[in-house]
Parts: structure tokens; sequence; C-alpha cells
């Protein structure tokens, strides 16, 4: 394999060589007066020849598939939307596609698999890898808050994972619920960010209050919750209308079955119709633990009122959420009522829609990470670390905020 990368090499080097003497024999004969400008040309011509590319390309292409192996909950629904084997990769346009994913351990030798992925919250009914080979990464994979683990001691796995793949920010590989990503047109500073939303007011501008006639409303499946979100929700309700979908309150989206409302698009395009500010909500506060309950709300026509663990301006743009955590429920049920009754300061919230481009859901989630992972397997061949410790990372303690009224 590297005789053959190196080979191509070789060849691509001594041809560029051999043109490049012939260009310099040909301004010799021919002039030198625009010497500079044919080098120009010669090194875009190059750049751009086909045989360049074809010869580049040949050297990707002599790279050996990196085996990836779903050790357990391989069909559940954070990494099935993939989709196993070498074409997933080439579909989802990775930009190192030379990588296959297995959901079955006994499809190869374990020793010929170069990453190992445990889905931690699925553990408890399976087992742990055994030993892993000097060239294997296991990858400790979930997109549960530490809260939603109780069924893991981390305290017991140092030493045994090399890589992380989850929603935090520090991890591996990112395996994000969703993205908030700037265009071409978004601002570089607070001020290019501050005239936007001052466009806002034009006569011009979008109005995204028309035809709305209700304030607030949540959907949610999970009560009670340790973090109390459900005791805030209720306190808000006290002082501004909170219309509740699903099981944690007495509301259904039509023609939505209770149990899968919560990906129904029909659920969110009623309200986003209907609702001017939605309660995103998480049932965890823990350390960058931001889900789709926050970026399907920026995909939609609403302002999210988040609360959360997690820094949002990592995540949104300035002025584009509401945190909660940062009134008691009586004073946000008071900043609601402002601007639902200003559209001018309401509009505000969505200077951004223009100039950022939202991604949210499952099938973007999978793309990216497993196209990461499969770069990462080819660019990060050196030295293998090991987290010696997880603890710091991954425990209820230090991870997630329990303090249960700091909100009053």
């Amino acid at each position: 394999m590297k005789q053959s990368v190196q080979l191509s090499t070789f060849n691509l080097k001594f041809l560029l060589m051999f043109i490049f003497m012939d260009v310099i024999l040909v301004v010799y004969l021919f002039g030198s007066n625009n010497l500079h400008y044919n080098v120009q040309q010669f090194y875009s011509a190059i750049h751009n020849n086909k045989i360049f590319n074809q010869l580049r390309s040949n050297n990707i292409t002599t790279r050996k598939n990196k085996n990836i192996l779903m050790w357990n909950g391989a069909h559940i629904e954070d990494t099935a939307p993939f989709g196993f084997g070498h074409e997933p990769f080439i579909r989802h346009g990775c930009e190192i596609s030379t990588c296959v994913v297995y959901n079955d351990p006994s499809s190869l030798p374990f020793e010929e698999y170069d990453a190992i992925l445990v889905h931690m919250h699925e553990i408890s009914k399976t087992r742990m890898p055994h030993s892993r080979q000097k060239h294997q990464r296991f990858v400790f994979l979930t997109q549960e808050s530490p809260i939603s683990m109780d069924t893991i001691d981390v305290t017991t796995m140092g030493g045994v994972f090399n890589w992380t793949m989850s929603y935090k920010l520090n991890s591996d590989i990112l395996f994000l619920y969703g993205r908030v990503s700037p265009g071409p047109t978004a601002p570089k500073t607070l001020e290019e960010a501050q005239k936007m939303i001052e466009e806002t007011h034009l006569l011009s501008a979008k109005n995204y209050a028309t035809n709305k006639t209700h304030s607030v409303v949540w959907m949610a499946s999970h009560c009670p919750t340790k973090h109390l979100r459900e005791e805030y929700v209720r306190q808000l309700s006290n002082y501004i209308p909170v219309d509740v979908y699903g099981r944690c309150g007495n509301l259904s989206c039509p023609h939505s079955n209770r149990s899968n409302f919560l990906s129904d698009p029909k659920c969110y395009q009623m309200m986003e119709q209907k609702y001017k500010f939605y309660l995103s909500f998480e049932n965890s506060i823990c350390t960058d633990y931001v889900t789709e309950k926050f970026f399907e709300i920026m995909n939609r026509d609403m302002v999210p009122v988040v609360y959360g663990g997690a820094n949002y301006s990592k995540f949104a743009p300035l002025h584009s959420y509401i945190n909660a955590l940062d009134f008691t429920p009586e004073k946000l049920a008071q900043y609601l009522k402002k601007l639902d009754e200003n559209d001018s300061l309401y509009n505000e919230y969505f200077w951004w829609k223009d100039h950022y481009r939202v991604e949210a859901g499952i099938d973007q989630r999978a793309s990216h990470g497993f196209c990461d992972l499969c770069k990462k397997l080819h660019e990060d061949e050196g030295v293998i670390k090991s987290y010696p410790e997880l603890v710091s990372e991954w425990h209820p303690k230090t991870q997630c905020n329990r303090s249960l009224h700091y909100w009053k």
C-alpha cells in the first residue's frame, strides 16, 4: 500500500519536473518579458490539469478502508440513519469516504476493526468489548446527558476509551443534535450584528408576528425531571398562559400519535403558525447538552426560550433565543408579554434568519458524525491516547447542576 502511494507521488513529481523544464526552455527560446506571468499561468494550468487531478485522486483512492464496528445498539435512531457498509460514506458526501461500517462483530476478525463504537446508554443490555488491539480506537458514544446514564459507572472506565463521540463540544468527534452555521452575509463583528438587528424595524422587513394568535407553547413527553423544568413551566403559567402538548400536558396535535408527536413535522407546523414562543426546555441541565428541542425551533419561525446548562452563545447567533435561567418565572412572563405586545421588539429575534443556516434532525447528526469519524481515523494515525478517567467529563456531579431552585 505505502509503496503504491510513494510510487504515484514519485511519478507526479517526475511529471511536474519534466513539464517545468519544458516551460523554462520555451521562455528561454521565445522571450522572458512575461516570465512572471508565464510561470503563474503554468502553475495555474498544472493545478487544473486533468492528469494532475487524476494522479492526486489515485493517491487518495489507494487508502485502505477503515473498518468501523457498531458494538451495540446499531439500529437505534442515533446512528442507524447513516446506514451500514461503505456506500453511506459516498451517499453522504463525506470528504474522506474510505470507511466501512459493520453492525455484527463477527463480520470480521476483531483485530481488523479500526474503531469500535460503544453506545453507552445501551451497555447495560450487552457488555463491554474485550481487550483493545494497539491500532484500535474504542469510542465512547452517547447522545444522553450524564443524568440519564445512571446505570453506567464511569468511575470504573479509566483507560478504556480512546475517543469520545457525543453532543459535547470538546468531543473527539462531534455528534451534535443540530448546527447553526454562518453564511457569507453573516456579521463579522458585534457592531454589524447590532445594525442587522435594527434593520428588522424597517417597513420592508418581514413581520414574524403576523397571524400568531397565541403566546407560549411547550411540548414534552418526559415528566417529572430532576432539574424541575415542569415546575418552572407551572410557575410561569401563573403569570402568562402556556399551552402544554404531550404527556406533560393535556393537549395533543391533530392527527398525531402521542408517542411520536415530538418528531411530527405537522405538529411543529401548527405551532409555528399559531404561537410566538416555544419553551425549548431540556430535561437535564448539563454542560453542552442542547438537543433537538432547540435546533428544531431555530429552524422554525418561533422564538426559542431555552432552559439548559449550555452556553447557548456557542450554538446560536446573538439575540436569537431567550434564556429562561436569566429570569424568575414571573420576570420571564413580564418580558414575554412585552415582546408579545410589540412586533418590532419581537421581530428583532429573527434578524439572523437570512444570514445563517440551520441543520436539525437525526440524519444530519449521523452524517456529520460518521464522516468526521472516518476522516479522523485516516488523519490521526499517530500515538493513540486514552482517557485516564471519565468522571471529570461524564459524571452528573461534575457536569450537571443539581440546584433545584436556582432560578427562584
